[in-house]
């Protein structure tokens, strides 16, 4: 490589400006790809240097990552663990991560978080659900990439990255049917999300499918749609399962069901939806399906970094699937 080639010399060759030259070989938006490949090939026919920037866009990159106030409980949270793992991806990319917690007054209000202004970010990952319009202004004035994890919103161009809801609970739920069951509750309000909506249509599909009767009393809500607290009642008549929204509801439902005096699964069988349940007897009896956080993360890091770049490419919804995890919450009639 020579020392003598300047970025002037490329930019004279391709009759572009030294700063396109600069922001394509450094990765930076506002470049298309077309004319980054241009670049990069002349740069290299050149004999250019393009060490220092390779080393400039692969390391060092701020990555902003806020979850809503009302998913968050430190130590207990899927949504802590989910970002625990977002910052373990990024770290593996040299970059780092900036928390902020996104307080429920403040996404009413429409406040931008402050890492935003605070920390001059390079890109955000927002977790967890958040209002339609809260995201809208996010991406309209954030002026960096934005990644969507475990959520998305219809109608906004911001990738996102998910669990397969649908499939994954219509997983859960035949397999329960497999097992022989044919009483099936469904437990999640399904208002309350569009992961929870998902999942409830996912069960809805394998009942239909094994021509089992979807009952009104055997759709339990878990939560409050406001505030997002978690409550769950038993209904008048027991269904021989309960397929489970998240691990968390199954939980709760599991310690109503002791406190009645019944045993899983003799009684009555449970299965749950995240494979997390955190410091709750129930954890290592759960039959649940599995959300791949790691790969989750990964996945969103990685588009994200990628957005950081320059790419202009809208991926959508990039769907993670997975698999059951067996224990011992069901039985076999």
């Amino acid at each position: 490589m020579s020392d003598s080639v300047k970025l002037k010399d490329i930019a004279d060759v391709l009759q572009v400006s030294i700063v396109t030259v600069s922001n394509a070989l450094s990765g930076k938006r506002g470049v298309s790809e077309e004319v980054r490949t241009k670049i990069i090939e002349k740069a290299e026919q050149m004999g250019y240097s393009r060490a220092k920037y390779k080393k400039d866009s692969e390391s060092g990159l701020k990555i902003g990552v806020i979850v809503p106030e009302k998913y968050l409980h430190v130590g207990i949270s899927f949504y802590w663990a989910m970002y625990q793992m977002v910052a373990y991806r990024a770290s593996k990319k040299q970059s780092f991560t900036v928390f902020e917690m996104l307080p429920t007054e403040e996404e009413k209000k429409g406040e931008l978080p402050k890492i935003l202004y605070e920390n001059s970010i390079d890109g955000l990952i927002i977790i967890g659900w958040v209002e339609r319009s809260y995201v809208q202004k996010l991406v309209a004035l954030s002026n960096v990439p934005v990644v969507l994890l475990d959520f998305y919103v219809e109608g906004i161009a911001c990738d996102a990255v998910m669990s397969n809801n649908y499939i994954g609970m219509y997983k859960m739920t035949r397999y329960l049917v497999e097992r022989g069951h044919k009483k099936i509750a469904f437990v999640g309000t399904i208002e309350a999300n569009e992961n929870i909506m998902d999942r409830y249509f996912g069960y809805r599909k394998a009942m239909e499918e094994a021509d089992l009767p979807l009952e009104r009393k055997w759709l339990i809500e878990d939560r409050d749609v406001e505030t997002g607290d978690m409550e769950v009642e038993l209904p008048d008549e027991l269904p021989t399962a309960f397929v489970c929204n998240c691990d968390l509801a199954a939980g709760l439902l599991y310690d109503k069901l002791q406190k009645a005096g019944y045993s899983i699964p003799k009684d009555v069988s449970i299965v749950g939806y995240d494979n997390y349940l955190f410091a709750h007897p129930f954890a290592e009896q759960i039959t649940t399906y599995n959300v791949d956080m790691e790969q989750m993360a990964k996945a969103a890091v990685k588009i994200l970094i990628k957005k950081i770049k320059g790419s202009d490419r809208h991926q959508g919804i990039k769907y993670i699937d997975s698999s059951i995890v067996e224990r011992n919450s069901v039985r076999r009639i």
